[in-house]
Order: C-alpha cells, then sequence, then structure tokens
C-alpha cells in the first residue's frame, strides 16, 4: 500500500481550495428544484418557474441574467406546479400550462408571466383536462398546441381559451413533441399506460388533425429527447425502454416520414436534455444511466460524422435539468436531481470549439522531431523520423508567410532527442536514438546563420531524456533511456565552454518522464517508465523529484496517485503544474502543489490520451482563455503491448484551473501524436507533424485565439 504522503492539514487545505475553485463556476439556485420549466425571454434573461424538492411543490420563479451571472425572484405563481410546460408567446408573455402537486394531482389551470411587470396572472380559461409531463409547442399562428393525457388541446393567446382538437395521439406522457421546418407537430413515444412506445405522430394545424405515421420509430422511448437540426431532421436521443434507460439514437426525415437508426450515444441516458448549437452539433446534458445512476458528463454529436464524443463534464450529476441556449452562445444548465436528492444550483456550458487551419504540407514529414521557438519568431522543427527512418533533416516555420523552409542539415540522423533554447538565442540539440542506437553527441543551431555546428558530446548516451535551461544558463539533461533500460545519471551543459559534466544522480530510474523548471528555479520531474523495455509494460511510476541546481542534488517529493509515462507536465499561472494523461487510464489529472511538495487530484481528460501536448494559454491575446490549458491530441490508451498500434485523437481539450474542469476545445484537421504544438509570439498555435498510425503526417495546421 502506497504510503499517505500529505497531512490532514494539507488535505483539509485542499479541500478548501477545490471548493473555492469551483464555486464560481456554480449558481446557487434557491430553493433548489427539479421538474421545473425554463424559457429564454427576449430580453436575453432566463424564467425559472415552478417545481419541486423535498419539502414542496414550488410557486416561486427566478430570473437568470447572463450579464450578471445570478438568479433574482420574480413576482409569485398562481398556483404551485411541477412537471408544467412554459412557452414563450409572440407578444413576448410566457404561458404556463397544467402539472402536478406534491400530493399527485394534474392541474387543469393556466397563467400568464409578464416579463413587464413581474407578474402572474390565472388564464381566465382551464383546460378542458388536468394534465402532467406533457408538452406544449408553439404554432406560426400565435396558438399552442398541448399534447397529453387523454386528449389535445389548443389554446388561443387571443381568446384565453383551451379548445380540444378532434382527434389525438392515445393517452400518453413523457413524450416529446418538436415542430418541424413546415410547422407541423412531430410527436414520438411516451409511456401509454406503463409502457413506452414506437409510435409516431404529426400535428397539422391547417386541418387541425393528428395522423398517425406509416414508420414507427426504431426504439420505443419516453423521457427521451427531440432536436430539430439545421437540415431539417430531428435527432431523438436516448429515453427509457420499459425501465431501462438506452443509448440508442435514430433520426426522422420529413420527406420519408421514416426513421433511420444513427450511431448510438456513448452512454445509456434518459431525461437528460439536449441543445442545437449554431454549428448544428448537438449536445446532451446530464441524464439518468444504467451504470453509475446518474450523469454528470456530457456528449456532442457531429451531424458531419454522425459520431458521438464527450464534450464535457458538469460539476453536478444531474438528471431532469432545464437546458437553455444563450444569446452569448453559452448554456444555462438548471436544478434536477442527483441521487435522492433536488439540485440546489446551476452552472454555465460553453460549448464553443476553436476552428483549426490547414497549412498545407511540411518540407518532410516527421514524427519524434522537436519543436523550438526561436528569438527572431520562427520554429525550428529537428530531426524525427518517418517509419524506420531517421531524419538529419530540419525546417523552420515563418509565421508571417505561414511557410516551411529547409534549414541546413544536423550532423546525425536522430529523433527522441531534445532541443533547448539557450540564453545565447543558439538551441542546443542533444543525445537521441540514431540507426546505431543512443547517441551522445550534440550540436547547436544558429538561427542567424540557420547552420548546425558540433558542441561537446554528453558523459553518457541516453533518449527519451528532459532537458531544461536552467537560471544560470546551463542545461541540465536528465534520466533517459540507455540501450533499452531507464537511468538515473543527469548532467549538464555549460554553453560557454560546450562541455557536459555529470551531476547527482536521480534517486529513480526513469524514462519518458516530464521536466518542469519551477518558480523557485528548481526542476521537478515526475513519472515515467522505471523498468526496462521487455519486461511487463509499466504504466509508470508515481514519484517525482526535484533538481536544486545551487545544490547539484536531487531529492523525492510527493507521489502522483497514479504511476504515469507518456504524459505531460504544464507550468500554471499560480506556479503550480498540471499533469495530465499517460499510458495507463488516468482518470483524474494531478496537480503539483510547489510550496508543499505535494500532488492533489483534479479533473481529468475528457477522453484518454498519451503522447500529446499541454501548452499554456499565456499569451494575452487568448483573451478570456488566458492562463487556462489546451491539451491536443495524442493516443488512445488501452493497448496492452507497449508499442502496438495506437489510435492517434484528433480532438483537443482545455483544462480550466479556476474551475479545475475539463472541457471540449475543439477539433484537428487530422489525429495527431507524437506531434509538437508551439506557441507562437503572436498567440497562435503551431501543430506540426506526428503520426496517424501507421502513417507519418507530412502536415501542420494552426489554431489562434
Amino acid at each position: 500500500m502506497r504510503k499517505l504522503s500529505l497531512s490532514l492539514g494539507f488535505l483539509f487545505f485542499c479541500l478548501l481550495a477545490t471548493w473555492a475553485l469551483a464555486a464560481p463556476n456554480s449558481i446557487l439556485l434557491s430553493p433548489e428544484r427539479a421538474g421545473h420549466a425554463a424559457t429564454l425571454l427576449n430580453s436575453g434573461k432566463v424564467l425559472i418557474t415552478g417545481g419541486v424538492n423535498e419539502n414542496e411543490t414550488l410557486d416561486s420563479a427566478l430570473l437568470y441574467d447572463p450579464d450578471t451571472g445570478s438568479f433574482t425572484p420574480t413576482g409569485k405563481m398562481t398556483s404551485p406546479r411541477a412537471n408544467h410546460t412554459s412557452t414563450l408567446l409572440p407578444d413576448g408573455r410566457v404561458l404556463l400550462v397544467g402539472g402536478s402537486l406534491s400530493s399527485g394531482q394534474n392541474l387543469k389551470t393556466a397563467e400568464f408571466y409578464d416579463p413587464q411587470t413581474g407578474l402572474f396572472t390565472q388564464v381566465a380559461h382551464q383546460m378542458q383536462i388536468a394534465r402532467s409531463k406533457h408538452t406544449a409547442n408553439l404554432l406560426a399562428n400565435g396558438d399552442v398546441i398541448i399534447v397529453g393525457g387523454t386528449a389535445a388541446e389548443v389554446f388561443d393567446p387571443t381568446t384565453d381559451t383551451f379548445t380540444e382538437t378532434p382527434n389525438a395521439p392515445p393517452n400518453r406522457t413523457s413524450h416529446s413533441s418538436v415542430t418541424l421546418a413546415d410547422g407541423t407537430v412531430l410527436v414520438t413515444g411516451g409511456y401509454v399506460g406503463p409502457i413506452a412506445a414506437t409510435d409516431a405522430w404529426i400535428y397539422d394545424p391547417s386541418t387541425n388533425l393528428f395522423t398517425e405515421l406509416a414508420h414507427q420509430m426504431t426504439e420505443a422511448r419516453a423521457n427521451h429527447t427531440g432536436t430539430l437540426l439545421l437540415d431539417h431532421r430531428v435527432l431523438i436521443t436516448g429515453g427509457f425502454t420499459g425501465t431501462s434507460p438506452h443509448s440508442e439514437t435514430e433520426i426522422y426525415d420529413p420527406t420519408t416520414q421514416s426513421f433511420t437508426a444513427a450511431e448510438s450515444m456513448l452512454y445509456h441516458r434518459s431525461s437528460h436534455a439536449a441543445v442545437l448549437l449554431p454549428n448544428g452539433s448537438v449536445i446532451v446534458i446530464g441524464g439518468t444511466t444504467l451504470e453509475s445512476g446518474f450523469l454528470a458528463v456530457n456528449e456532442i454529436w457531429d451531424p458531419a460524422t454522425g459520431l458521438w464524443t464527450v464534450h464535457d463534464t458538469m460539476q453536478e450529476n444531474r438528471t431532469g435539468p432545464t437546458a437553455t441556449f444563450l444569446p452569448n452562445g453559452t448554456i444555462l444548465v438548471a436544478g434536477g436531481v442527483t441521487g435522492n436528492e433536488t439540485v440546489q444550483t446551476a452552472e454555465i456550458l460553453d460549448p464553443v470549439t476553436h476552428a483549426f487551419t490547414s497549412l498545407g504540407n511540411m518540407q518532410v514529414a516527421r514524427n519524434q522531431h522537436t519543436d523550438t521557438l526561436l528569438n527572431d519568431g520562427r520554429v525550428l522543427l529537428a530531426g524525427g523520423s518517418t517509419d524506420a527512418d531517421y531524419l538529419s533533416s530540419a525546417e523552420v516555420f515563418d509565421p508571417t508567410t505561414n511557410s516551411f523552409n529547409l534549414v541546413g542539415s544536423l550532423s546525425l540522423a536522430r529523433k527522441s532527442h531534445t532541443a533547448t533554447l539557450l540564453q545565447n538565442g543558439a538551441v542546443l540539440i542533444a543525445g537521441g536514438k540514431t540507426a546505431a542506437g543512443d547517441t551522445a553527441s550534440c550540436e547547436t543551431f544558429d538561427s542567424r546563420t540557420d547552420r548546425f555546428s558540433p558542441t561537446g558530446s554528453m558523459v553518457s548516451a541516453r533518449s527519451l531524456f528532459t532537458s531544461t535551461l536552467l537560471p544560470n544558463g546551463q542545461i541540465l539533461a536528465a534520466a533517459g533511456r540507455k540501450g533499452a533500460s531507464p537511468q538515473k545519471t543527469s548532467e549538464l551543459y555549460n554553453p560557454r565552454l560546450g562541455t557536459w559534466s555529470s551531476t547527482a544522480d536521480l534517486t529513480v530510474q526513469r524514462k519518458r518522464h516530464r521536466a518542469t523548471l519551477l518558480r523557485n528555479g528548481t526542476v521537478m520531474v515526475e513519472g515515467g517508465a522505471s523498468i526496462s523495455n521487455g519486461q511487463p509494460v509499466d504504466s509508470g511510476t508515481p514519484t517525482s523529484e526535484i533538481y536544486n541546481y545551487k545544490k547539484g542534488t536531487w531529492a523525492l517529493a510527493g507521489e502522483m496517485h497514479i504511476g504515469r509515462t507518456e504524459h505531460d507536465a504544464t507550468l500554471l499561472m499560480d506556479g503550480t503544474v498540471l499533469v495530465t494523461g499517460g499510458l495507463s487510464f488516468a482518470d483524474t489529472s494531478d496537480l503539483f502543489i510547489t510550496p508543499h511538495k505535494a500532488f492533489t487530484q483534479t479533473a481529468g481528460v475528457l477522453q484518454p490520451r498519451q503522447r500529446h501536448v499541454a501548452i499554456l494559454l499565456d499569451n494575452s491575446a487568448w483573451g478570456s482563455l488566458f492562463g487556462k490549458v489546451l491539451i491536443i491530441g495524442g493516443a488512445s490508451t488501452g493497448n496492452s503491448v507497449y508499442g502496438g498500434l495506437q489510435k492517434a485523437l484528433d480532438s483537443v481539450e482545455m483544462y480550466d484551473p479556476a474551475t479545475g474542469q475539463m472541457s471540449l476545445f475543439g477539433t484537428m484537421t487530422e489525429a495527431r501524436q507524437n506531434h509538437t504544438a508551439t506557441m507562437l509570439q503572436d498567440g497562435r498555435i503551431l501543430i506540426a507533424g506526428g503520426v496517424d498510425s501507421p502513417e507519418i503526417s507530412g502536415t501542420a495546421e494552426i489554431v489562434q485565439p
């Protein structure tokens, strides 16, 4: 059993810090509620009405103001109600219809909310029947069609009357209804008695009649969602079939009036929410699932590929929340239930994804190369490999022309080496793998002449090591591989003399680790494979240690909660170090707290990944994203054989230190692992090369703030 390395006091500090960081993104919803309704008003504010909690059915209402990020009370409903509908009328008022009380009684009443006065008034006439868990759709003429229970009714806001339609779908609740592009309404599934249904109906306002479709859904569903897509089809997701949530989805085509099975979601869901985004994607939020009860993880559907990917993770598990797309492009998720408790919070999701632009081909396809931002703003890409061939070529990216140009040639073809910008502006290329094995040879690149020159060789041949520029101008080379075995040795390069000398050994041998220069001038290394090739697959050591260049010594620091190798580490603006991903399944990330020399856990990557690049957005051009971290590409974990084929990833995630949460940032133009990502002086990020197994990439792309 691993020793407990954190004191109780520090654990308490971490808990307080985690709460303090998470709190700003969580909005108090008082009183807590589920079974409520949410409506976006013409003012851009969101009206939250009614609902139920452990104590009562509510008659209170709240307004959410996106400008202040807070809720304020507004008016008082004429009746408590939950599981009702809320519909914005053309004149700006909101119509609330039906619902239920805690006693189980369903309501026939309806009421208006007037945003101008903030008051609720009862509608003069009641519905013909009481109903709850029904649907209400605004029609083109301003009327509202209400479906559910034993009948359907049309509400006329000019006379404040409800009129029963000549026919209706059989008695049902918890169904879905979607207003189609032609003004008709599609009604699907729901519970007919205790049984989830597969039937579907079209309501035509011109005839005031319902017609049952000849084609039924591919799955029986209740508590599912239906979302009108930009191409006028309808995406139907999840729901209960009997008593079990499921992940199946399907698409309704209004031209053929038929349903076609589509790609399943990643999670079983019912009582979730679905929101159409401006780019045509659909994000599904929360819900009830088979695996863990209630979901915090959200996923997104791409209309171009028809595939689902994880989007982000909410701060709380929620089933039955409301989700409202706001004018600023974010989504307000409010209330719901988790476990046996009503959720007392709301939170904001930001579904914006950023575009990646292809730059075309580099001069040479390469992976396992190095990238170095030069003082003149260009980027040096050096060495690497194309499958079995090692590269001696190098090229520079010119950000003023977005072009790649060959420069000089390395004296030795190499990969898995290091490239470090020296204080004099030169670049030190050190070690790496060659056709003859690991090498100790080194050379420097002069950006003024674009030429490589030999310099002193390292004390020991090595690859898969780290190189760090120290405050005194020397370079620390730490651990790495020699032959098949990880090393403990480390050494220092003196750029004035062009020579290397040994320094203290690390406590733990390691390769494929990461090194970070901390704000106090010391160097922290963590993780890495600590056993030789040919042994059982090594998911990495959890240990870390710190090098003090003034004393020339290494000392063990805290342990991560799991061992990691092929991960990445990023120094954050507050001086902590974010450690993400790795060969083993990284359920959470680790944060190294420098003053305590210890780790605490934070949100893990949404998609398990290794061989990725994590880069701090430390250029002011990123505006509100300044200080956040992009986690770019990599390979999916789970392959049990080290060095076997891995699935490269095209997804990019973002970590927000303020909330401790990950979210989807965007998708690259192609999947990449063993690539490089470089922050340019203007804030753009250059992503170059890599491999999408089995092909080496010769392309690059760029993402800008």
